[in-house]
């Protein structure tokens, strides 16, 4: 089955990161981007998708404003939120419209894929021709309660959520061992600025590093994900 999503996202980095670690699934396929509240609602006036990624911060009305739109409507789209706004208040308010998961940035795509994998668990559970048992039913609510990645706290003074997912995204796309200057050609940032990320995401055990000593001049730093 083929699944279309709306991602409602006003940051343009974000709204690609986004896309890029959703066409790395297969079965999804981005049908839609908006970055406000009207084409939000415009674009679901029109179309039926089966997900919609949303933020908080849009532009116009906010997502949760979205959400309580799209709710009032009966609108049959699941929706997840991926936001830096980590308010207790504004995730209270999500989840009583309604939300299947809330993502926190900055997120690695293992977190995401998470996200999108116990989306798919739950359509293919709620499409099911047979009668759904209360075990079934179980395991269909723990879905929310499976053990999370350690929780990496807030990020340094001086890197930013959105510049930190960019990094990570860049970093998803190595496939084995990758230099400052490999990030660097993909982000489009300073080496200075790819050297902090990448000291903080080592700091965090998400990768780590290794110096190669060539005959003459400095070391050359190697990174792989752990």
């Amino acid at each position: 089955m083929v699944y279309h999503v709306l991602i409602v996202e006003d940051d343009p980095m974000v709204l690609s990161i986004n896309r890029r670690y959703l066409e790395k699934i297969p079965g999804f396929i981005v049908s839609g981007t908006c970055g406000s509240f009207d084409e939000a609602i415009r674009l679901t006036s029109k179309h039926t998708y089966d997900l919609l990624l949303v933020d908080v911060n849009i532009q116009g009305k906010s997502g949760l404003d979205l959400i309580r739109a799209l709710r009032k409507r009966d609108y049959p789209a699941d929706l997840i939120m991926i936001t830096a706004a980590g308010e207790q208040e504004a995730i209270r308010i999500g989840l009583q419209c309604g939300i299947v998961d809330y993502i926190l940035k900055p997120f690695q795509f293992k977190r995401f894929e998470k996200s999108i994998e116990a989306f798919v668990q739950r359509q293919e559970l709620l499409n099911s021709r047979k009668p759904i048992t209360q075990k079934q039913l179980d395991q269909f609510r723990s879905l929310d309660k499976q053990p999370e990645e350690k929780d990496n706290d807030a990020i340094d003074k001086g890197l930013t959520p959105s510049t930190l997912t960019m990094i990570m995204a860049c970093i998803d796309q190595q496939k084995g061992d990758f230099t400052v200057n490999d990030i660097t050609s993909l982000a489009n940032l300073s080496h200075v600025s790819v050297r902090k990320y990448l000291r903080y995401l080592e700091d965090k055990q998400v990768i780590e590093m290794r110096l190669e000593y060539g005959t003459v001049g400095r070391p050359t730093a190697f990174y792989r994900k752990k």
